[in-house]
């Protein structure tokens, strides 16, 4: 058990490093090295920290209500981005990769953005950052040429920008 724990560590070390450092590489190892419960730990793994970083520089009236939904908002956009990614591919290129590698390219690149993004300043920079970095996994780990890349993140762009919009709608308008 302590074993596997500490390998799990390496694991993630060796990820985040990996994606900072060399991100083409890494995703072009990415379909060999991980799991679906690799990829949500990271995202996990990551979430925690986004939330611990969060609740510490916000004076919110209550933090662990804020916690949850800081939590569930950081993951549930990995599957949200992730399932629309693969509704989408499949739709227009049939289906050329599973789900675990499409969840594993948006979980690692959102885990990473999400070590800085709890800044609010730095959406600015983590969101560009994030979506090139899915796209740089569409190219080397599910094997798209850069045409329908493209068009995969942009419709899964746009789809999830009117989906926050429309929730926005409903519960703020």
């Amino acid at each position: 058990m302590i074993e596997y724990f500490f390998k799990s560590c390496q694991f993630y070390g060796y990820a985040l490093i990996q994606i900072l450092i060399e991100p083409r590489h890494f995703f072009t190892e990415l379909p060999g090295r991980t799991t679906l419960g690799k990829s949500l730990g990271f995202c996990v793994l990551c979430s925690v920290f986004f939330v611990s970083a969060s609740l510490l520089t916000g004076g919110y009236a209550n933090p662990v209500r804020m916690g949850f939904v800081f939590f569930f908002n950081s993951v549930g956009m990995v599957f949200i981005s992730s399932a629309l990614s693969y509704m989408i591919m499949v739709m227009i290129l049939g289906k050329k990769a599973g789900f675990r590698l499409l969840f594993g390219v948006h979980a690692f690149s959102a885990g990473v953005t999400l070590l800085v993004s709890w800044m609010p300043f730095f959406f600015w920079f983590t969101e560009p950052w994030k979506w090139w970095l899915v796209y740089t996994g569409y190219k080397n780990t599910c094997k798209f040429s850069w045409k329908p890349a493209l068009l995969i993140l942009a419709i899964t762009m746009v789809v999830q920008f009117f989906f926050v919009y429309s929730l926005y709608l409903a519960f703020y308008k």
